[in-house]
């Protein structure tokens, strides 16, 4: 049991492995004492100072228990993103053996039942195993909370004044509101004097300062208390507000109740039948009441109160399971207490998904070493969201690449020419003059999704569906033609017509990615695609004008799959969300059916694309091609210039369509190394092959 928690934390850490910018400071300190060492100018914290300086002491011995494994990384040639695990685990396991402390005094003063209890109701809810592997500072000070919790129910005196005046000196003075309640009591009750508590609190609070001080000013290299300067920004200068404000009860209509869970309703039942636990518990809530003043709010900034609030939700539960023969009543109040914890397990599995999504910035970093990872000749631009969701120093975990975070960035031709990739923020109605430019020398190679809202769906088991858009792109510099033929090795054959044409269609879709946007007429689309349908390369009649039957455009509503050919006009009538680079985690939800008709209609409309632009690449003609020429206002259609058993069928792109969507990829593809597109490719080429067999 005492190793629950610590695993139940590992298993967040290990679905969410990267981390916010709220994380930073203390994650670069970390990776800076472990891998620069002695080379103090390059630490991060020199370029990116933050709007406060954060005290050294956390990181420092975090690192000291880290430091003996990512010695054995460096010796087993392990990249240093194993790394990030170890200091997030050693900082998980620095609270488990906090937490486990509080257990055995809960198992002393309120017993095993209650522990058990206790134990259930902590791993079942999210906020607070999910912040145990968070490097903040309020995490930092949370050990140390617990242990002068713990001190304080046992009646350590001594100890709970030393832990209590490192976590408010060192981490976070705002403890000075809930360790200070406990104090009082102990002054009311005259467990303590005035003139006791002096001789304990002078002396271990120069000597915590003075710590303090000394580590941080030679990391900062000026004379510095961080935690002082921290004080003064946020509460003397409140300057905390420029970050957001929240309603004064905020904390307790949303923060408590998200982090609790359905213990939450077991707290004032535990508060009311168990009396020893009234001080501790009531000065938690006071605290929560008296830190509500400042209108800058954030969960993680009440976290300390969270094992004392789950203490009486255990004493609660324990009453009414105790209670159970009494009567038919008793028994069913008992069996709500027992299933609350599988409340707590879904709402914690549906937290998580969240949370998962909501990092892009690491997972496109993560995503471009496995699609580059061949590539040792790569300098990458990381743009703000990126380093604000995900991006650490941990993840530069390729020695030959460059990584930038130049915040001063303005995407010029100058500034992008040193780049050979970006991670840029997705278009959107703000930035379509910035993708215009990016365009012109960059590919799209994926676009990574993120949370954007929670929607209500009725045809589902699952009555509530999370909704993602597209947040970060991975770009790569276009290479010039001319760069590709001074590398060729042999001089080029002489090729036909025919070989000619392909060649140049091949060209213009690597380079112009019409699957993303096209910012190309559709007369100019088609034109092209007409010139690369006849075998060889003829002029094309300028009264050859196409001409688009919106009336041939027909919607079958059982599948959501267009009828007709006509999704180049549909797509550029359709706005950006039909116009998006196809990810995989869309084609399953698809094959899972866990989208609603319209978005199932969209990704069949971008695999009909691929489809369509795969077979085109190939010389291959398609039936009722929206790029074959028609003649205007009526006139009928000119006969086709090929055969016809070199004709793709309609009801053969709709049965590859139907295929593809059932389809789970990661048996086909390995995922980690190539795009969902290519993969795509593959499995067009494999259906194709079958079919030519059958025949």
């Amino acid at each position: 049991m005492d190793g629950l928690v610590f695993m139940t934390a590992a298993a967040h850490l290990v679905y969410t492995p990267f981390t916010k910018v709220e994380e930073s400071f203390n994650l670069q300190a970390m990776h800076d004492i472990l891998y620069l060492r002695n080379n103090f100018s390059q630490y991060d914290h020199h370029e990116y100072p933050g709007v406060v300086p954060r005290t050294f002491v956390g990181p420092l011995i975090v690192s000291m228990f880290s430091a003996p494994f990512v010695v054995l990384f460096e010796m087993l040639s392990i990249n240093k993103f194993w790394a990030q695990y170890v200091v997030r685990l050693v900082l998980a396991g620095a609270i488990t053996v906090a937490w486990n402390n509080l257990r055995k005094a809960v198992t002393n003063i309120y017993g095993i039942e209650v522990r058990l209890w206790f134990t259930a109701i902590t791993i079942t809810q999210f906020h607070y195993i999910f912040y145990m592997t968070r490097p903040l500072p309020n995490i930092f000070a949370l050990p140390f909370v617990l242990y002068a919790i713990t001190y304080w129910m046992r009646g350590q005196t001594k100890p709970f004044i030393i832990c209590s005046g490192i976590a408010i000196i060192v981490f976070r003075s705002e403890l000075a509101l809930f360790l200070g309640l406990l104090l009082a009591q102990d002054l009311l009750r005259q467990k303590l004097s005035i003139d006791g508590l002096l001789k304990i609190a002078l002396p271990a609070g120069v000597c915590i300062l003075a710590a303090t001080v000394l580590v941080d000013s030679f990391f900062w290299r000026r004379l510095l208390w961080p935690e002082g300067e921290v004080l003064w920004y946020n509460t003397i200068l409140n300057k905390s507000s420029n970050w957001g404000t929240s309603p004064f009860l905020w904390y307790f209509y949303s923060a408590l109740p998200r982090a609790m869970g359905a213990s939450l309703f077991f707290v004032p039942i535990g508060i009311y039948f168990e009396r020893r636990l009234r001080p501790l518990a009531l000065s938690a809530l006071g605290f929560v009441l008296l830190y509500s003043i400042l209108p800058h709010k954030e969960l993680r900034f009440i976290i300390y109160v969270f094992p004392v609030l789950n203490i009486a939700a255990a004493c609660g539960c324990h009453r009414l399971w105790m209670n159970s023969a009494k009567s038919a009543w008793h028994s069913f109040l008992a069996l709500i207490a027992a299933s609350h914890l599988l409340v707590n397990v879904l709402i914690t599995i549906f937290l998580l998904v969240v949370s998962g999504t909501n990092y892009p910035g690491g997972a496109a970093l993560s995503r471009l070493h496995r699609l580059e990872g061949a590539n040792s000749n790569v300098t990458v631009h990381i743009a703000n969201l990126a380093a604000q969701s995900g991006v650490s120093r941990f993840m530069e975990i390729n020695s030959n690449w460059t990584y930038s975070k130049d915040e001063s960035m303005n995407y010029t031709q100058a500034e992008i020419a040193i780049y050979s990739h970006l991670l840029v923020e997705a278009k959107n109605k703000h930035n379509t003059e910035l993708w215009a430019t990016l365009e012109e020398n960059f590919e799209i190679l994926e676009f990574i999704d993120c949370f954007n809202s929670i929607g209500i769906q009725y045809n589902s088991i699952l009555p509530v569906r999370i909704k993602t858009k597209p947040c970060i792109g991975i770009l790569k510099k276009r290479v010039p033609v001319d760069t590709v033929l001074q590398h060729e090795e042999k001089p080029p054959k002489e090729k036909s017509p025919k070989d000619i044409t392909k060649n140049k269609r091949k060209e213009k879709f690597e380079a112009d990615k019409v699957e993303v946007t096209s910012n190309l007429p559709l007369d100019n689309d088609i034109k092209e695609e007409t010139e690369l349908d006849n075998k060889a390369p003829e002029p094309m009649d300028k009264s050859e004008q196409p001409v688009i039957d919106h009336m041939a455009v027909q919607v079958d509503d059982d599948d959501g799959i267009v009828a007709t050919v006509e999704e180049v006009s549909l797509e550029l009538n359709d706005g950006p969300e039909a116009a998006k680079e196809i990810n995989f985690q869309e084609l399953r939800n698809l094959a899972l059916k866990q989208t609603p008709q319209k978005s199932r209609a969209a990704t069949k409309l971008k695999i009909r694309k691929i489809i369509e632009q795969h077979f085109r690449a190939k010389g291959r003609h398609i039936e009722n091609d929206s790029a074959e020429i028609q003649k205007p206002h009526g006139v009928p259609r000119s006969g086709l210039r090929q055969s016809v058993k070199s004709i793709i069928k309609q009801e053969k792109i709709k049965e590859m369509i139907e295929q593809i969507a059932t389809m789970d990829l990661t048996r086909i593809c390995d995922l980690e190394k190539t795009s969902t597109k290519e993969c795509l490719k593959q499995v067009i080429d494999k259906m194709d092959e079958e079919s030519i067999n059958q025949k």
